[in-house]
C-alpha cells in the first residue's frame, strides 16, 4: 500500500478530472496525468467492472496495480498526479500481475518522454 502522502483523495480526484491532462492507453491500463506543483507524485487507482459479484475481482486488481506501481515509482518524476484506470471486461478473468506491471511500465514511459 502506498503512503498516504502519495495517494490522491476523493476531493483531489474531483479537481483532477475537472482539469485537462495527458491521457494514454495501453491495453488494459489507461493513465491520466497532470502536473500538480508539489514535491511528490501522487497516485490513484480506479478499477471498474461488473457490479454483481465483482467487488472481489476489482479489489484484487486494484491491489495488483498498486503493487506494480510501487515497484515502478522511481520511474515517475516528482510533481505529477497519476490516475491509473482499469476496466474489467470479463467477470471470470482479471489481468495478471505481470501483465499489469508491463502495461503500467509502458504507459509511464509514454507519458514521460
Amino acid at each position: 500500500m502506498l503512503n498516504k502522502k502519495l495517494r490522491l483523495g476523493r476531493k483531489d480526484l474531483k479537481v483532477f478530472f475537472q482539469e485537462r491532462g495527458r491521457y494514454i492507453r495501453s491495453g488494459v491500463v489507461t493513465l491520466r496525468a497532470r502536473k500538480n506543483g508539489l514535491k511528490n507524485t501522487r497516485f490513484a487507482f480506479i478499477v471498474t467492472g461488473p457490479k454483481n459479484r465483482g467487488a472481489v475481482l476489482r479489489n484484487k486488481t486494484r491491489r495488483r496495480l498498486n503493487d506494480a506501481v510501487g515497484l515502478l515509482m522511481d520511474k515517475a518524476p516528482a510533481g505529477w498526479d497519476l490516475v491509473f484506470l482499469v476496466k474489467l471486461i470479463d467477470r471470470d478473468k482479471i489481468p495478471s500481475f505481470k501483465e499489469l506491471k508491463s502495461e503500467t511500465e509502458n504507459v509511464l514511459s509514454k507519458v514521460f518522454l
